[in-house]
């Protein structure tokens, strides 16, 4: 039996969403067909128990903006820098230990990160 969450990204990939909103519950792992959720724009995962959106999340070539904030997310995906189009990124309020620099510039289309409460950025 499916779960509510995975009825809902399968919902999302089949009508084509563009806007999927999983904050709120209590999720520790994204489902796996959340990467074939081409169309998607925008992609909101805050406030729930993550330790590490999956590496397919790059795979998600159209969206903009993606929400991580409140999570207990340790470490960012490397395939992050794939996200071509992506123009906001908030990752506030995670454990993160490190967040490579090398992640970071390879979004050259970001116009906002929010980093609120965070330790350090490693070279």
């Amino acid at each position: 039996m499916k779960s509510s969450v995975d009825q809902v990204v399968e919902h999302a990939c089949s009508e084509h969403s563009t806007s999927l909103n999983l904050s709120h519950l209590n999720i520790t792992v994204v489902p796996v067909q959340l990467c074939k959720a081409k169309h998607l724009l925008r992609l909101q995962l805050n406030n729930n128990r993550l330790i590490m959106p999956p590496e397919e999340v790059g795979d998600l070539d159209h969206l903009q903006e993606l929400s991580l904030e409140h999570n207990q997310l340790t470490v960012l995906p490397s395939s992050l820098y794939r996200l071509s189009r992506l123009t906001y990124l908030n990752i506030s309020y995670n454990p993160l230990g490190d967040l490579p620099r090398l992640c970071l510039l390879g979004l050259v289309t970001i116009k906002i990160i929010a980093i609120v409460n965070f330790l350090k950025i490693n070279d």
